[in-house]
């Protein structure tokens, strides 16, 4: 039996050269040898403009669209992370793995107030419209505390 080979990444590596150089991950070449890549694309990780936890004063650059308040837009933060994921691999010839990213199923509390939302049923719809929309098929949903949101993937009423 062929056995299936995965890589988890960051998906701030998707975005930012920095964060690649400094991290070590190269989404270009880590999926040259490996059957699926899983960009960890959570909008609670990506930089807002909070000058606290997970800010910069700045915010997150993502495919040419300026963030400052990621966690609030799940939706457009996962669209624009994998149309980003695939503008790059896409360049890559030969590139053998497909791409099924983490997507976020938790509340970030640890980001200052009014930066982070309670994770629900919406908001991880938004994110599997998101993979969906960007033209990807698969996805992985992901709690630190391994508590998931059960009814978001349940018909909506």
């Amino acid at each position: 039996p062929e056995t299936v080979i995965s890589a988890d990444v960051f998906g701030i590596i998707c975005e930012s050269p920095a964060d690649t150089e400094n991290i070590g991950q190269y989404l270009e070449t880590v999926g040259m040898d490996i059957d699926y890549i899983s960009p960890m694309i959570y909008p609670s990780h990506y930089a807002n403009s909070s000058k606290k936890t997970m800010g910069n004063g700045v915010g997150q650059k993502i495919n040419g669209v300026h963030f400052t308040h990621p966690d609030l837009q799940p939706y457009e933060v996962v669209y624009h992370s994998l149309l980003k994921v695939k503008e790059k691999i896409s360049a890559v010839p030969e590139y053998k793995a497909k791409v099924r990213p983490y997507l976020q199923d938790f509340t970030a509390k640890y980001l200052p107030e009014g930066y982070y939302q309670e994770y629900g049923p919406e908001q991880i719809r938004q994110q599997i419209k998101a993979v969906y929309d960007a033209g990807y098929e698969e996805w992985i949903l992901w709690s630190g505390k391994n508590i998931y949101t059960k009814s978001a993937l349940l018909p909506q009423e």
